[in-house]
């Protein structure tokens, strides 16, 4: 079963997030002064540069989280922001959040830490195809096509 990120806690705080895909390319240059490319991997990690800032019983309840909910190494499952939304993902934390904290004032605390997405969900295969295709259907482009090979007519 996996872990949940609390729903109590806030999530990390959005202008300072940045991700980072690791490249899914495989490059190699060729005699002619050209390069061939391909896809090395369906699927990379993304990683996730995050800082939190806690009220100090939130941060109470974030150090636990972190020292006996995912014990450092394991996998959780926390909401991240996409651009088709939040959507929950499984992450863990690469860069431990308690080795960089500070007191912002008495009452507020703040954490960062480098987060690995295992998979960051962005537009499927289907979603893409779609908005491509905009304003036509996958089915109206297809028989669109077939009408067009159907209808040729050599010169």
């Amino acid at each position: 079963m996996m872990v949940n990120y609390p729903l109590s806690l806030p999530l990390p705080r959005l202008k300072e997030v940045s991700y980072k895909r690791q490249s899914n390319i495989l490059r190699t240059e060729m005699s002619s002064g050209r390069a061939r490319q391909r896809r090395r991997f369906l699927s990379v990690p993304t990683f996730m540069e995050a800082t939190w800032r806690f009220r100090k019983d939130e941060a109470v309840s974030f150090e636990g989280f972190v020292d006996h909910g995912v014990q450092l190494t394991g996998w959780f499952l926390m909401d991240i922001l996409t651009p088709k939304g939040v959507v929950k993902h499984q992450v863990r934390f690469v860069k431990e959040p308690l080795e960089n904290f500070k007191p912002i004032s008495a009452l507020v605390w703040q954490y960062q830490a480098q987060v690995e997405i295992k998979e960051y969900k962005a537009a499927s295969e289907e979603e893409a195809v779609n908005s491509t295709l905009a304003p036509q259907t996958l089915e109206q482009f297809v028989n669109g096509v077939e009408n067009a090979l159907s209808t040729y007519q050599e010169i």
